[in-house]
């Protein structure tokens, strides 16, 4: 059971009364957990747990916070409050707060005035990338050691210094203008003879990402080399900062989301359901609708082209729904495999000429399965049209899988080539192509084979 559920008809009235015993209560839930909680409550409750509870423990639930959510909540906060809170924020969060701001640009930079002169400086160093980013995605809460440095030395400044970085699993030998040298992990600081030389020990081959790098990319990367940290480079190589693996767990499920989104034929939104306006889904889902309604609109000239011949012969018209199913399916089976492939990295556009190869094989044993089933049902329905119409239905229902599977392979690829994203060949997109051209290759087949009959 959700603890807002638990604890919220309560709050407000226990923390009229007592917010320093409530306060003691909430210390005992996870950051995450106080997270939801909060921003399930209604706004007067929230701002009043926000503005009472200890600092520490607010600014960690924030972090974790929806970013629409707790924009909202930050806005109505006392400035004052606002600014203690973004301080002790992690870095990377407290830019993608103040950005989330920036529709109400005096609000946010009222609060980055109040805000401590470091952690200002450090906003304004981060806010200028792309919230989509390796650079709008990293922290430069990390630790970075100089190479001349022995183990003991390096571990008493690790030691120094830990409370304030977001993550110390490893660390990071600079020069003396701050490029990347090398890194060493936490276990390899600790187990070292305490005279050795950080040169000695790091690793001078370190796997970095340019600022500019696109998030999805910087999540291949973690995922290629299995790492927890890491570091952002400029053109020079110097050291800017390091993405961690819980941002990018961030980035891998608002990427999926995104990618569902456009399967289904609805261009992307942000926040969740219910906190998405009723309006915003409405012009998402109507522009792909429009689309794919005009798109869809090509079937009924097809059949109005054919009109005479589904006249004559009146059992064509019904192997009509399901010559195009059997298309636009098998085109959805392939284009969700491509999309998952090339999302995972398994392949690139150089393997097109493989991996088509590979579907129109399988459309056409596919095609084959259904075909033979397809002859059957036309032969047991449609008896008075003869053998010649069972087997247009056959053919064309091979002919259709076997293009539905070599489409939905080849468009995902053909996207990614011209710079766009794979999921924009939707479901929806791939079957109303499918549709027009499954009813011109069916009812051509069924002409060819019935003029090839008594």
């Amino acid at each position: 059971m959700r603890l807002a559920s638990l604890l919220g008809p309560n709050l407000d009235e226990d923390l009229l009364a007592s917010p320093e015993e409530l306060a003691e209560i909430l210390e005992e839930i996870h950051a995450a957990d106080l997270s939801e909680l909060i921003a399930e409550l209604e706004d007067p409750p929230a701002i009043k747990l926000l503005a009472n509870l200890p600092r520490e423990a607010v600014a960690e639930a924030l972090d974790f916070m929806e970013h629409g959510r707790r924009a909202e909540l930050v806005e109505q906060l006392d400035r004052s409050v606002a600014a203690e809170l973004a301080d002790l924020m992690s870095a990377d969060e407290r830019v993608d707060l103040l950005q989330g701001l920036e529709e109400d640009s005096d609000v946010c930079a009222d609060i980055l005035s109040r805000m401590d002169k470091e952690e200002r400086q450090n906003v304004r160093e981060l806010i200028h990338f792309p919230e989509s980013s390796a650079g709008g995605l990293m922290t430069t809460q990390y630790v970075a050691l100089s190479p001349d440095l022995t183990v003991e030395r390096a571990v008493e400044q690790v030691r120094r210094t830990a409370e304030e970085k977001e993550t110390i699993y490893e660390a990071y030998a600079v020069d003396p203008n701050g490029t990347l040298v090398g890194v060493i992990s936490l276990r390899q600081l600790l187990l070292a003879p305490a005279s050795k030389k950080l040169a000695d020990l790091m690793e001078p081959e370190v796997v970095s990402v340019p600022a500019e790098m696109d998030q999805e990319e910087v999540a291949h990367v973690f995922q290629r080399y299995d790492l927890l940290a890491l570091p952002v480079v400029d053109a020079t190589h110097k050291l800017l900062g390091i993405v961690t693996v819980d941002d990018v767990v961030h980035v891998l499920k608002e990427e999926q989301a995104d990618d569902i989104q456009k399967l289904g034929g609805v261009a992307g939104t942000v926040g969740s359901y219910f906190d998405t306006s009723f309006w915003t889904y409405l012009r998402s889902r109507a522009v792909w609708l429009v689309v794919l309604f005009i798109g869809q609109s090509f079937t009924v000239s097809v059949l109005k082209h054919y009109g005479t011949v589904t006249g004559a012969v009146a059992a064509i018209s019904f192997f009509i729904p399901l010559i195009i199913s059997s298309g636009g399916n098998t085109g959805n089976q392939a284009t969700a495999l491509v999309i998952r492939g090339m999302a995972l990295g398994e392949f690139e556009f150089g393997d097109a000429g493989r991996i088509l190869w590979r579907e129109m094989r399988m459309g056409l044993a596919l095609g084959g399965i259904l075909g033979c089933l397809g002859m059957i049902m036309a032969a047991i329905i449609g008896s008075q049209e003869g053998v010649f119409f069972a087997l247009a239905v056959g053919v064309a229902i091979v002919a259709c899988v076997t293009l539905g599977s070599f489409v939905g392979a080849g468009m995902p690829l053909l996207i990614r080539r011209l710079g766009l994203d794979p999921a924009v060949a939707s479901g929806p997109f791939i079957a109303s192509l499918l549709d027009v051209m499954g009813i011109f290759i069916y009812v051509e087949t069924c002409v060819l084979m019935l003029r090839l009959g008594p």
